[in-house]
């Protein structure tokens, strides 16, 4: 079986713009990321990025729990999101989720640029990752309950185009 994980990382520059640190997928000790290729995610990260919207993020893990996700065909979930604004309107890394009695598989890993339901594109390696489910529940539980430990309200400064009231920020 395989295994996930979320380990703190920094987003490569870009630009003049500071680093941002964001939580990245691993699997079997590997970042998701690098296996995938920089070609393709480099202006990319998971929606677990620093100062970008606590609710929206335990929105996000909540859907890899349940391989369900508003915005997509069912069973379809973002992995890798625009790391400017996280629409799926700039593209995405997208991903099949599907719970079967006692694991979670991941596959058909896709690129998926439209809010409609045309079908994603694949990417060139075909990957698939089979975990098992009580192991793969209690990771994102588990991370849930830190980023809900750590949260905290956003700085006066920065994008506000993405603070509500209430506006509560991911903190890594």
């Amino acid at each position: 079986m395989d295994h996930l994980n979320f380990v703190e990382s920094t987003l490569p520059l870009d630009g003049n713009r500071p680093r941002s640190q964001y939580l990245d997928l691993v699997v079997n000790g590997s970042s998701l990321r690098a296996s995938i290729g920089e070609d393709l995610l480099g202006w990319t990260s998971t929606l677990l990025r620093s100062g970008w919207d606590l609710e929206a993020g335990i929105g996000w893990i909540a859907s890899l729990s349940l391989g369900l996700q508003d915005s997509l065909p069912g069973g379809r979930v973002e992995l890798y999101v625009c790391r400017e604004c996280g629409d799926l309107g700039c593209g995405a890394l997208t991903v099949n989720i599907e719970r079967s009695g006692s694991v979670v598989r991941w596959s058909e890993f896709g690129w998926d640029d439209s809010l409609s339901d045309e079908p994603y594109d694949a990417i060139g390696d075909p990957l698939e990752f089979t975990f098992q489910a009580a192991s793969y529940d209690e990771t994102l539980r588990a991370l849930g309950e830190r980023l809900l430990a750590r949260q905290r309200p956003p700085a006066p400064t920065g994008p506000q185009w993405r603070r509500d009231p209430g506006f509560v920020a991911i903190d890594l």
